[in-house]
């Protein structure tokens, strides 16, 4: 009786390690191996990635009297590093077989200290050569769009685009040195100056997507956008393309990389001055992407 206990105890434990070691290569075979579909066809895209893009970022202030006509370079003037790398996300739900809508959001950070060589005027204020200045720049990028698929094939779909390209951009500088005011004749040495600047731009974009699939595992794309529109006190225009490829393990799980321009040019016209942004940026990304 004991002896047929303890062999019955010792046929369990070998079961259990053949099916552990069974499970883990039915699980792993299946992630892998798992066939993917052809077509075009799913209803849910999601990617969250990296980009590594080279930025050229000039900001302009004008007054109305002629008094200010003042150009920054954010990269020369400022010290910014022209090479950024930022992380965002990005999704798109197909509403209907034709019709989609997308969502991508990127926060970038930027900060830069330097001191001076030439003098910088801000908010009618001149900052001093020789002055130390410390810049912090946050945006945040809000690209929504509505995408109808004029042409639709299991291996293809070309669709036209429409929506808002929203940037918040939040600027504040500090600087420590000689700081002439508005209005006054002499600079004076402050050791706390600090200005803020805001900018809020929404953009409307038009373009044409592509979606072509290669075979069933390889998928290229493309897409192009442009407009030039005035919007209230806001005009300015935005081209945005990007090309690149998508390879998928399986049916829903895949990688991807991308080359991207952007170029935006926006002019805020207020009661007293103007200020004219411009703010191009180019470079490849690396995502991964999740499709259902």
């Amino acid at each position: 009786m004991l002896s047929d206990i303890k062999q019955l105890l010792k046929d369990y434990v070998l079961f259990k390690k053949y099916f552990s070691r069974t499970f883990l290569a039915a699980t792993v075979s299946l992630l892998i191996n798992t066939p993917v579909l052809a077509d075009i066809n799913e209803i849910y895209h999601l990617s969250v990635g990296s980009s590594l893009e080279t930025y050229d970022t000039q900001l302009s202030i004008n007054s109305r009297n002629q008094s200010v006509n003042k150009e920054i370079n954010f990269e020369d003037d400022l010290g910014y590093d022209s090479k950024i790398n930022s992380g965002w996300i990005s999704g798109w739900y197909r509403v209907g077989d034709l019709h989609r809508i997308k969502l991508t959001y990127t926060p970038i950070s930027r900060k830069a200290s330097i001191q001076n060589f030439n003098d910088i005027i801000l908010d009618n204020t001149t900052i001093k050569s020789g002055s130390t200045i410390v810049t912090d720049s946050q945006s945040e990028i809000l690209d929504f769009s509505y995408i109808y698929s004029f042409i639709k094939k299991p291996d293809l779909e070309l669709g036209f685009s429409a929506g808002i390209y929203w940037f918040l951009n939040t600027t504040l500088t500090t600087a420590t040195g000689n700081i002439q005011a508005e209005g006054e004749d002499q600079a004076v040495f402050m050791a706390d100056y600090s200005s803020r600047q805001k900018l809020q731009a929404p953009m409307p974009l038009i373009g044409f997507t592509a979606d072509y699939e290669i075979s069933p595992s390889w998928r290229t794309r493309a897409s192009l956008r442009y407009l030039s529109l005035p919007v209230g006190n806001i005009d300015g225009s935005i081209l945005s393309a990007d090309a690149g490829t998508e390879y998928y393990f399986n049916n829903n799980w895949g990688v991807g990389a991308s080359l991207a321009y952007f170029d935006m040019s926006v002019e805020v016209q207020g009661l007293a001055n103007s200020a004219f942004f411009n703010w191009a940026h180019n470079g490849i990304q690396i995502y991964a992407v999740y499709k259902y």
